[in-house]
């Protein structure tokens, strides 16, 4: 029986395999079903159990200094099957362009480029059980799902495709309770990477559980995947070798932090009935995958992108209660009354900024107001738009970043500091998709699209918020000058300490990152195949 309760170990138990993975997540769970059969031992460490508990998610609490657009203690979920719990399954590959160096973009460009990862890409369409691994829109045109007319040299139709069943614990709990030679252990939190003496190798992992237990792992091979907050964590808390953190010789660990920002931008009004049924509109995010298996967006062209030095942007069509279409839904009061019904539908942890939310509340009742008056309207009469979600790449910034705040968890480790922070320049790729939709789907007589870009104060349209799609703080780069793992996502400086998930990206596309995250787990669990019969 390969699922093991670590609170069950005896204190200091001295635990002996090949290869260690810390996280089971849609990164972990694909390294460990890929070492699956394999002449391995191999062991999954969740920090979690099988279901949400407030107390391991409590762990995740730590302060927010930048961007307030999301909580770190409820944007990742510390459980058998991670953030795919919360996960929409909706997946895309990153483009070529994705991929280079692009000279308007600082600091973009991955170690190789999209070709090499189309391989990886193929085998995690049945992972993230999806469809067939064509992403061509003609392929996925019919009569009753039309996809629009634009001119494909200012925007480019991009298909995402939708998984379904989504949550890798559930799905993949069984295959890995056959598995002969991979052992998940639960409840199990790693507190410590105990280096060797000049920090070229890692020694052991120190695990602790709630119930006091302590114990000890040892392996040949040891990988992170925890996520793009809590990798950079693990690195930077310790330090008891490596004074600045481990692969933090550069100071890079932690740096980079990137998130997609989304929006609601508007509405679509069809000037026909088959444009109303398009292949751009998600009709219900509760049967994407079941039912819907896929949905198109709009993106600008690469001649565009290159010409203008911009960054990619999406723009695909939700369909949603009027009232959700409308400033009032977005503005900072009735976010903050959203926010907080949110904590209680769900069943989760105050974000730590109740007394802000109020506040804002106070400040912005009119809009809550207005806005509640709408829903309940629309209760008895239901009325629906075709609202505009965009979500944006945003520029790898090298003072966006995690860093360790003085504040402590239940085992001591120091909390989280995030400062998300967004470039001006971020925002010409989301006004400019919006100009050419809005455009084209005027001069085409194809409806009227109304869009609001309105700001707040900080500058960027009312509607924004971080979808917790953490990328970027423990780069990939062939030059450790310039990111924390090589193109093998080893750590520089180390002979055995993998990092695997989005905190690897140099870049962080528009596309959503899990897709990608599951091809660059199966290219890893490849590398160590060979790395470690070698």
């Amino acid at each position: 029986m390969p699922f093991l309760d670590a609170r069950k170990l005896a204190q200091h138990a001295k635990i002996e395999t090949d290869v260690c993975i810390v996280g089971a997540g849609a990164a972990g769970i694909t390294l460990a079903r890929e070492l699956c059969g394999q002449p391995l031992r191999v062991l999954l460490l969740e920090s979690g159990g099988f279901s949400f508990s407030h107390r391991p998610q409590l762990l995740y609490r730590g302060e927010n200094v930048g961007m307030e657009t999301f909580s770190t203690s409820r944007s990742r979920y510390r459980m058998f099957g991670g953030s795919t719990y919360r996960w929409a399954g909706q997946s895309c590959p990153m483009s070529e362009l994705d991929f280079e160096q692009r000279d308007w973009i600082p600091d973009s460009g991955w170690p190789f480029n999209r070709d090499h990862l189309e391989p990886y890409y193929r085998r995690a369409q049945s992972v993230c059980k999806l469809g067939d691994h064509c992403y061509e829109p003609s392929a996925w045109s019919s009569a009753d799902k039309l996809v629009l007319p634009v001119d494909s040299t200012r925007l480019t139709t991009r298909i995402y495709q939708f998984g379904y069943p989504l949550e890798f614990g559930r799905t993949y709990r069984d295959e890995l309770t056959r598995s002969t030679n991979v052992d998940v252990y639960l409840h199990a939190n790693v507190v410590d990477i105990e280096m060797a003496q000049h920090a070229e190798s890692v020694k052991s992992l120190q695990v602790a559980t709630f119930n006091g237990r302590r114990c000890s792992v040892t392996a040949k091979a040891f990988i992170l995947a925890t996520g793009g907050i809590e990798n950079p964590r693990l690195l930077l808390a310790s330090n008891r070798v490596a004074k600045a953190g481990i692969g933090n010789q550069y100071d890079l660990v932690g740096r980079y932090y990137m998130d997609h920002p989304y929006f609601h931008t508007g509405y679509y009004e069809p000037a026909q009935e088959c444009y109303d049924r398009s292949l751009h509109v998600i009709e219900d995010y509760s049967r994407t995958g079941s039912e819907q298996r896929v949905v198109a967006g709009f993106t600008l062209g690469e001649e565009l992108l290159r010409a203008e030095g911009l960054n990619s942007c999406a723009i695909y069509f939700v369909r949603r209660p009027n009232y959700k279409s409308l400033p009032e839904y977005f503005a900072p009061g009735n976010k903050s009354f959203i926010r907080l019904l949110d904590v209680l539908k769900h069943n989760e942890l105050p974000d730590g900024q109740f007394r802000r939310h109020i506040r804002n509340i106070i400040g912005g009742f009119k809009d809550v107001r207005v806005s509640l008056r709408r829903h309940l309207i629309e209760l008895i009469r239901r009325r629906q738009r075709i609202s505009l979600r965009a979500v944006m790449e945003p520029r790898p910034m090298r003072d966006s970043r995690i860093t360790l705040s003085d504040r402590r968890d239940h085992f001591g480790m120091p909390r989280v500091r995030v400062d998300w922070k967004l470039h001006p320049k971020d925002k010409d790729g989301i006004v400019r998709v919006h100009t050419e939709l809005q455009r084209e789907i005027e001069s085409r007589r194809l409806g009227r699209l109304v869009v609001d870009l309105s700001e707040n104060e900080t500058g960027w349209p009312n509607s924004i918020t971080g979808v917790a799609h953490h990328m970027g703080t423990t780069r990939m780069h062939r030059d450790p000058k310039k990111g924390v793992v090589d193109a093998n996502c080893r750590v520089h400086g180390t002979t055995n300490l993998y990092i695997a998930g989005s905190s690897v990206f140099p870049t962080a596309s528009f596309a959503h990152p899990t897709f990608t995250i599951v091809a660059l787990a199966i290219r890893l669990a490849d590398h160590l195949r060979s790395e470690i019969h070698s």
